[in-house]
């Protein structure tokens, strides 16, 4: 379940590739805030009332953003509070419930080591009960929704994070029992599990693409607008949120 998360929200790294800088994300609405919208007309690009992904830059740019965000405000603290960190991409405002007293004591943990992003993960979702549940039980809208807010289905966080934990588990499998299944096995276990997410479709993630298995992906193509061709294609993949590569998709 962890891996799952950590494949969703980092990519599974809690660093930008080749340093020593954790993953970061700066949400100008959060800023905006914490600022009292102070910022709003000379910094359009870092102070808004409302979320939008436009401002993103990602990797080392998001460094960019906080730090002016930090030079312009005189105190760098709702900068750093307005910032998701680490492989868990967990708010600075919520340093508390992560377990650390200040937002900067909490930033300077996810900025040692991985392991110090995963304690404060475990804490955060042990200060809440009914994300915890939702996380152990696998309901992953429950679990997106109270995690990434209500905006979740934009960016297909609940299929993403049922696909990630269908391919986490199969791995462990193979790791348990020193055997390999075939890519396609795996990426159609994948498959299985964003669509019963998405449809509710009672599949059961075994990684064989019978007939149920295409009859919900018929049903879910038909909801979506889509061509009801009963293939993997990558219109489909991508509606669904995932990556199913070892196919041959088809344009």
């Amino acid at each position: 379940m962890i891996k799952a998360v950590t494949a969703v929200e980092a990519r599974g790294s809690g660093f930008i590739k080749n340093t020593d800088m954790p993953c970061i994300l700066f949400e100008g609405h959060w800023f905006h805030k914490f600022t009292r919208g102070a910022y709003d007309n000379h910094y359009p690009h870092l102070s808004y009332a409302k979320w939008t992904k436009q401002h993103y830059k990602g990797g080392r740019g998001e460094y960019d953003r906080l730090l002016e965000a930090i030079t312009v405000s005189d105190d760098p603290d709702p900068a750093l509070r307005s910032t998701s960190w680490g492989l868990f991409q967990i708010m600075g405002f919520n340093h508390e419930m992560a377990g650390h007293a200040t937002v900067r004591e909490f930033v300077n943990a996810m900025a040692e080591s991985e392991g110090n992003q995963l304690k404060a993960f475990v804490s955060f979702v042990e200060a809440e009960p009914e994300l915890a549940e939702s996380l152990r039980s696998q309901q992953w809208s429950d679990f997106a929704s109270r995690y990434n807010g209500p905006g979740y289905k934009k960016n297909q966080y609940d299929t993403k994070l049922a696909a990630e934990f269908s391919r986490a588990r199969i791995k462990l499998d193979e790791e348990a029992s020193g055997d390999r299944l075939a890519f396609e096995r795996g990426d159609t276990a994948t498959l299985q599990s964003a669509l019963n997410v998405a449809l509710d479709a009672g599949l059961t993630v075994d990684g064989w693409f019978g007939d149920k298995t295409r009859q919900a992906l018929i049903s879910f193509q038909e909801r979506e607008g889509l061509q009801e061709t009963g293939r993997i294609d990558s219109e489909t993949c991508a509606r669904l949120g995932i990556d199913v590569s070892s196919y041959s998709l088809e344009a």
